[in-house]
């Protein structure tokens, strides 16, 4: 690899650290990948110089409560006040092309982190045969719901799971909705290849000279009715 390609793999690894946070390894490794601009080996060598030139961190904090897929607390990388000043720097020697992208998919990233952040679904075995789901919502200052239930097996466990990470909206207005004994409202439905809800979109102003429009059901009524008089 080229001393100038390392060079930008290592400014494209602070910018995601700058624009991210405490992301993990894992995700750090998703997002530089899919800049098309490094393969896994250079992103392994650019990340090790950034660590062993203290332009980067990588640790477990302490209450970490994420875990792997081993059951380990995930680490997690930021980057140092050497790191910082250094993007800060050279920052515009990233590709323009690249810069744009990491613009989006960072944001995007930092949509799905946040998610994950606020919104959790578990389900253990509570000793007794049975299964204990619980699922957590919070709004970032304090917990919305925080629900436990006891559950006879896991496969409905784990069902109450997802369904509550798919949709956790209709899940918890439907909870209001029984228990106050209101209708829950519905949510506006986003309609494809928009990124708009159905609500959102602007409706064509009417035209103050059209007037109702005639069912065509009853309108063919009318013409056959029509046509029989006239024979």
């Amino acid at each position: 690899m080229e001393p100038a390609d390392l060079a930008i793999n290592k400014l494209i690894i602070l910018s995601i650290l700058n624009r991210i946070p405490g992301v993990t390894l894992n995700q750090l490794t998703t997002i530089a990948l899919e800049t098309l601009y490094m393969d896994y080996f250079e992103f392994v060598t650019a990340f090790e110089e950034l660590s062993r030139d203290q332009m980067a961190a990588e640790s477990i904090r302490k209450g970490e409560t994420r875990v792997d897929a081993t059951g380990r607390p995930v680490s997690r990388c930021d980057m140092t006040p050497k790191g910082r000043s250094v993007y800060q720097t050279l920052e515009n020697r990233i590709p323009l092309p690249i810069r744009s992208y990491l613009a989006q998919a960072c944001a995007g990233w930092q949509r799905d982190i946040r998610l994950q952040n606020v919104l959790s679904a578990s389900c253990d075995p509570d000793g007794n045969g049975l299964y204990t789901v619980r699922l957590r919502q919070n709004d970032g200052i304090k917990d919305l719901i925080d629900l436990c239930l006891t559950i006879p097996d896991r496969l409905m466990g784990q069902l109450i799971c997802e369904r509550w990470k798919r949709h956790p909206q209709t899940v918890y207005l439907g909870l209001l909705s029984l228990l106050t004994g209101e209708p829950a409202p519905v949510p506006d439905p986003i309609l494809p290849d928009t990124g708009y809800a159905a609500g959102e979109l602007e409706k064509p102003a009417a035209d103050p000279n059209d007037g109702p429009q005639p069912d065509p059901l009853q309108q063919s009524i009318f013409d056959r009715e029509s046509d029989g008089a006239g024979h």
